[in-house]
């Protein structure tokens, strides 16, 4: 009794010391200055908390000079926005990503509206989910931010689930990167090392990410507003 006492007092020290090493590392990191999100809400939070993981897979590029933002809100024609996860600038293009934080079996194709997500419930049973085809939703993103930027800037689909996944069946013939989290570093470089007829000047780079700027860290009325056209 005395040893089970003893582990879980030094599980839960252990537990309290990596959350305050993470909440200094998370205080200085580029994603906290730029989303402005307490370490609190990336910690319970699902959505951010898969955001800010992805992030740091990302951290390396920008060591090359690559910038971030997060938590796009952009304007959409039919007086709706579309919700961008990430915008990665690279003087290649820019990087659009859609983070997904699941867990479980996915199992989709490139042309499918709706993909599955199947979680284990004990007893050799299941539990199947539907979602949107995030190929088709980052798309929709792509073509809300392309009215906002340079005709001349390339812009790149980039799918990334979190390790906690395994893509079961899934199939893109198509350019767009579907991976995972610990690999997307790895496939964008891939990816940039396919680009050779383009490069954007530091003055474009830096008038575009000022120009799409404005649609991060919106107020709580757009984000709610956003939710509701959603439904």
């Amino acid at each position: 009794m005395v040893y089970i006492i003893l582990a879980a007092i030094i599980a839960a020290a252990y537990r309290f010391i990596n959350f305050i090493i993470g909440y200094r590392y998370y205080n200085e990191s580029d994603y906290c200055q730029s989303t402005n999100n307490s370490y609190l809400s990336v910690y319970f939070d699902k959505g951010l908390s898969g955001e800010y993981k992805l992030y740091q897979y990302l951290q390396p590029f920008e060591l090359t000079g690559c910038k971030f933002l997060f938590n796009l809100y952009i304007p959409r024609d039919n007086g709706k926005t579309s919700e961008i996860d990430v915008v990665m600038f690279h003087p290649k293009g820019l990087f659009v990503i859609e983070s997904k934080n699941y867990s479980g079996w996915i199992f989709g194709n490139e042309n499918n509206k709706q993909w599955t997500q199947t979680l284990p419930v004990g007893r050799r049973r299941s539990h199947k989910e539907r979602f949107y085809n995030p190929i088709m939703q980052n798309a929709t993103h792509i073509r809300a931010i392309r009215k906002y930027i340079d005709d001349t800037i390339p812009v790149y689909s980039a799918i990334a689930f979190s390790n906690k996944c395994t893509l079961k069946n899934v199939t893109v013939k198509s350019g767009v990167i579907l991976t995972y989290y610990s690999d997307l570093q790895k496939d964008i470089e891939y990816k940039l090392s396919k680009i050779n007829n383009y490069t954007m000047t530091q003055e474009l780079m830096n008038e575009t990410y000022n120009k799409l700027s404005q649609y991060a860290n919106v107020d709580a009325s757009t984000r709610l507003q956003h939710i509701r056209n959603c439904r």
